[in-house]
């Protein structure tokens, strides 16, 4: 299926971008979370989570994809020690319609690309967003879901420009765009960077004062403010000027030629898009969720930052 390029494809991800940010979609969780002691929250890094649809008995070959194992509403491991979350739930589902034998592992965020640099995994979803860097031994995906680079802090604190955050300690997730972004403006800021290794521990740092704030994709930070786990906490600038990255979420594989694998995601990414099923899982996590426009769209060929890698 050809993918669209141009300004149609950059009007439609611009426009679910604004729907994200200005609140066209409330980012409240649309499960029930207790207000508890946050640090509960940190999954246990010690237990590897898998899910699969493999009965052991077929000889059919089994694709091996990984996530995120704390970047909730995205991809997370519940309380009952399952995995859960968009990005899961949209593997299983692409897996279901193309009849796919599948593993879904939920691992740290930067073990993701050592595993798809040794081929050790044949795709992943996890909230990935285009950048040169990666783009050198990963194909990307149409993209799936538009975010920017959010700030989150103390509603007592003082942050509200890129200026407000001069002299401060930052958390961030290892392997992610905010780390690149703290580590490209680190000594024009003059920042501290704590790398952790999940949006809940970044979160957490926060929350306990040992960050003055922390860089997450909005959808992700404005869902965990939301929860009610980190009172105190806001999101205090909702988009970061972060250069030479696309601002959406894309499946990802191990380069190719023929790039077979991410080409079979476009297709499946559409007809889930059709049948509403795209959407049903989406607002399953994420109330009111703006509908998509219908038909493909990928981040624009032309336009792939090149000045620089990350």
């Amino acid at each position: 299926m050809a993918l669209l390029h141009g300004e149609s494809t950059k009007t439609w991800l611009y426009g679910l971008l604004a729907a994200l940010t200005l609140g066209a979609m409330t980012l409240a969780p649309a499960h029930a979370v207790s207000a508890q002691d946050p640090s509960a929250s940190v999954p246990n890094e010690a237990k590897e989570v898998c899910w699969t649809n493999h009965n052991g008995r077929t000889r059919e070959r089994v694709l091996n994809f990984v996530t995120d194992r704390g970047y909730e509403p995205f991809s997370y491991v519940d309380e009952e020690g399952e995995l859960r979350g968009i990005d899961v739930d949209l593997l299983k589902a692409w897996a279901q319609q193309d009849g796919m034998t599948v593993r879904i592992c939920a691992v740290n965020f930067s073990d993701i690309f050592k595993q798809l640099k040794a081929k050790q995994a044949d795709g992943a979803m996890a909230g990935i967003s285009f950048t040169v860097k990666r783009s050198q031994f990963l194909d990307f995906s149409q993209s799936y879901f538009a975010a920017t680079e959010a700030v989150v802090a103390s509603d007592l604190s003082e942050i509200k420009t890129l200026d407000d955050l001069k002299g401060k300690t930052v958390a961030v997730k290892r392997g992610s765009v905010g780390e690149s972004f703290a580590l490209e403006h680190q000594k024009e800021l003059d920042l501290t960077i704590k790398p952790l290794n999940t949006s809940f521990e970044t979160m957490l740092s926060v929350h306990m004062g040992q960050s003055d704030f922390c860089i997450d994709d909005y959808p992700v930070a404005a869902y965990q403010v939301s929860t009610g786990l980190y009172p105190g906490l806001t999101v205090a600038i909702a988009r970061l000027p972060v250069d030479r990255v696309c601002e959406s979420f894309h499946f990802v594989a191990p380069k190719s030629e023929d790039k077979a694998l991410v080409k079979a995601f476009n297709d499946g990414l559409m007809r889930l898009i059709d049948s509403g099923e795209y959407t049903r899982i989406i607002k399953s996590y994420l109330k009111n969720f703006a509908e998509p426009m219908k038909g493909p769209h990928s981040v624009p060929e032309l336009e792939l930052p090149t000045a620089k890698a990350q």
